[in-house]
C-alpha cells in the first residue's frame, strides 16, 4: 500500500502529462519538498514541472526553482544525446563492433514534449570482449569511464554526454542471459550498416521488458525506466506480433509477472484498466515506489527472481569481505616496499617480507594488552604499595613538614 499521498499523486501527475491533460488539484495538502525529492529519486522531475506549471497549489518558489532546473537540464540533454548518437554509432560500425542500441531519437520523437524524455543516457549491448575495444574508441573522443553498479559501464563526456554499455552479465537470469547472446546474432543490421544492428519491434518489447523484469528483482526500478516503456507501448503495441512475444515470454519464465506489471502500468498510465487482486498491484506499486523496501514479500512471490538476485547479492558480499581480508593479510609489492625497501632489489623476498609483518602484527597483538592494559594497572598498585611501606612515609611526611615550614616562615620587615 502507498504509504502518503505525494506518491498517489506523483502517479495521477505523471498521467496527466503523459496523456496531454490538465493536471487535477489535489485534493489535500501537499509536502512539495517531498514531491521534489520523490520525483527526483525516480528520474521524473523535469516531467512534473510540466504538470505542476497550471497548479494553484501554493507551492514554495524554491520547489519550483529546483522542477524548473531539472526541466533545463533535459531540454539541453536531447539535443546533446540525438547528435551524439549518430556520431558514436558511425564510430562503431567504422570499428566493426557488433553491438545493438535501441535509438534514443526515436524514443525521444514518441513523447508528447521531446523535454519529457526520461532516458539520459545512449546505451549500447555488445559482447563481453567488445566492451574494451568499445572503451578505446570512446577514450579517442574525449569520454571518462566512470564506473557504476553491475547495470554496465558508463562513459561520460562534459557537457553531459552519457553513454552505458552493457553485455549479458546485464541480466541475473540464465534465460535473460542467453536471449541477450542471441539477440547480438540474430537481430538485422541496421539499414546498409555491417555491424550495429537494430532490434525488431517484438524483439524490443522483450528486451525492455527483461530490463524492467531485472530492475524491479534488482529493487532499482524506476518511473524513468516504465514510463520510457509506456511510450514504446503506447506507440507500437498494435503493430506486435502478440503470440510470438507471449511465446518468448513463457521462455524466459517471466510470462505471468510480465502480464501483472503491464496491467500496472495501463492502471496508471493507459486505460485505467479494472485489475482483480487489488492488494497485489498495491504491493507492486509500494514495491516500485520505494524501490524495493516495500511490498517485498508479495512481490518475491511473484517473482522468484527477487530471491535470487537476494541471494547473490548475499554471496557477493561474502566474497567482498573475504577479498578485503586477503588483501590486507597478502598487500601489493609496491606497498610491502615502502616498509621493506630491500623488496625493490629482491623482489622473489616478497612472501619472506609477507611473513615478517604478519609476525610483526601478531607480536604487536599480543603484547599491546599487555603494555596497555596491564602494565598501567600494575604500575598503579605497585606505586600505592610502595607509597605505604614506613620508611617511605615517613621520608615523605618529613618533605611535607619541610615545605609546610617554609612556606610559613615570616618574611622581615
Amino acid at each position: 500500500m502507498i504509504k502518503g499521498y505525494e506518491e498517489r499523486y506523483l502517479l495521477i501527475i505523471l498521467s496527466a502529462v503523459m496523456n496531454q491533460k490538465p493536471s487535477p488539484e489535489p485534493i489535500r495538502s501537499l509536502d512539495w519538498e517531498k514531491m521534489f525529492r520523490l520525483s527526483d529519486y525516480h528520474g521524473v522531475a523535469h516531467a512534473v514541472h510540466y504538470g505542476i506549471l497550471g497548479l494553484d497549489q501554493d507551492i514554495p518558489q524554491a520547489v519550483r526553482q529546483q522542477f524548473f532546473d531539472k526541466y533545463l537540464e533535459s531540454v539541453y540533454r536531447v539535443g546533446r544525446l540525438q547528435k551524439s548518437e549518430m556520431q558514436l554509432i558511425a564510430l562503431m560500425e567504422r570499428e566493426r563492433i557488433n553491438c545493438f542500441y535501441i535509438s534514443y531519437t526515436d524514443i525521444v520523437k514518441n513523447y508528447p514534449i521531446e523535454e519529457m524524455c526520461c532516458r539520459e543516457s545512449i546505451e549500447i549491448g555488445s559482447s563481453r570482449k567488445s566492451t574494451r575495444m568499445i572503451w578505446e574508441i570512446l577514450k579517442k573522443v574525449d569520454f571518462e569511464d566512470r564506473k557504476i553498479d553491475e547495470t554496465g559501464r558508463l562513459f561520460y563526456r562534459i557537457p553531459g554526454i552519457r553513454v552505458i554499455n552493457f553485455d549479458y552479465t546485464l541480466f541475473f537470469s540464465s534465460s535473460m542471459q542467453k536471449f541477450f547472446k542471441k539477440l547480438l546474432k540474430i537481430a538485422p543490421l541496421k539499414n546498409e550498416n555491417k555491424s550495429i544492428r537494430e532490434l525488431p519491434l517484438d524483439d524490443r518489447y522483450l528486451f525492455l521488458m527483461c530490463r524492467l523484469t531485472n530492475s524491479y528483482a534488482r529493487g532499482d526500478i524506476s518511473l524513468s525506466q516504465i514510463m520510457d516503456f509506456w511510450i514504446f507501448y503506447k506507440t507500437y503495441s498494435e503493430d506486435f506480433n502478440w503470440p510470438y512475444i507471449y511465446g518468448r515470454l513463457k521462455k524466459l519464465k517471466i510470462a505471468d509477472f510480465s502480464e501483472r506489471l503491464e496491467h500496472l502500468i495501463l492502471r496508471w498510465f493507459g486505460t485505467g484498466a479494472v485489475i482483480e487482486n487489488v492488494e497485489i498491484y498495491e504491493a507492486m506499486e509500494s514495491y516500485i515506489l520505494s524501490k524495493g523496501t516495500d511490498g517485498r514479500e508479495i512481490s518475491s512471490k511473484l517473482l522468484p527472481l527477487i530471491n535470487t538476485v537476494a541471494d547473490c547479492y548475499a554471496r557477493n558480499r561474502r566474497l567482498e569481505e573475504i577479498k578485503k581480508i586477503v588483501i590486507w593479510l597478502f598487500p601489493d609489492r609496491r606497498y610491502m616496499e615502502t616498509i621493506y625497501p630491500l623488496l625493490g632489489k629482491v623482489k622473489l623476498l616478497l612472501p619472506v617480507f609477507w611473513g615478517l609483518r604478519l609476525w610483526r602484527y601478531l607480536i604487536r597483538i599480543c603484547t599491546n594488552p599487555l603494555r596497555y592494559i596491564i602494565y598501567p594497572k600494575l604500575k598503579s598498585v605497585l606505586s600505592g604499595a610502595v607509597k605505604r611501606l614506613p620508611f617511605i612515609s615517613r621520608k615523605a611526611n618529613a618533605e611535607n613538614t619541610d615545605e609546610e615550614s617554609k612556606e610559613t616562615v615570616e618574611i622581615p620587615k
